[in-house]
């Protein structure tokens, strides 16, 4: 009876505080560039806890006719994220090709990034960075300042 009474108050507490339900602000840009030739089609989830980031999971497509415009996409992008995790670790990504786009799938986990190092690096800026954590308004105003519309 006592652990059916535990196991009660356990679940009442889980369900009241509603743990396992993360918070996120969707941010997403579409870039129809004629002059590079490619569309960019870019989702990105900012996950949060209070006001501090988590984790970021972007999706990124882009699509061209051009397979060096393809290439460039592939490759800097492979380079820029492999470079990342080893400066600064947390980044996770994903890449497929076709003949028609490049797709990049990337977890960004900021609970195990070095922020100190980002920040120092220059690939943060120290207003979005408070404690040595990144702020959801930051991130915010990142993705809203290359052209992204955010909504939570």
């Amino acid at each position: 009876m006592k652990k059916l009474i535990k196991l009660s108050s356990i679940l009442v507490v889980l369900l009241i505080c509603g743990c396992g339900k993360e918070k996120y602000i969707t941010c997403t840009n579409n870039i129809d560039n004629t002059q590079g030739n490619y569309k960019l089609n870019a989702t990105y989830k900012i996950y949060y806890n209070k006001s501090y980031v988590t984790k970021i999971e972007k999706d990124e497509k882009y699509t061209s006719n051009d397979k060096s415009v393809l290439d460039y996409f592939e490759e800097s992008n492979d380079l820029t994220y492999s470079n990342s995790n080893d400066l600064y670790g947390g980044f996770t990504y994903n890449i497929k090709r076709n003949k028609e786009y490049v797709s990049i799938n990337t977890v960004i986990d900021f609970n195990i990034a070095d922020i100190k190092k980002m920040v120092r690096e220059g690939y943060l800026d120290k207003n979005y960075v408070v404690s040595n954590r990144f702020t959801t308004s930051g991130a915010k105003k990142y993705y809203e300042a290359i052209g992204a519309t955010c909504e939570e």
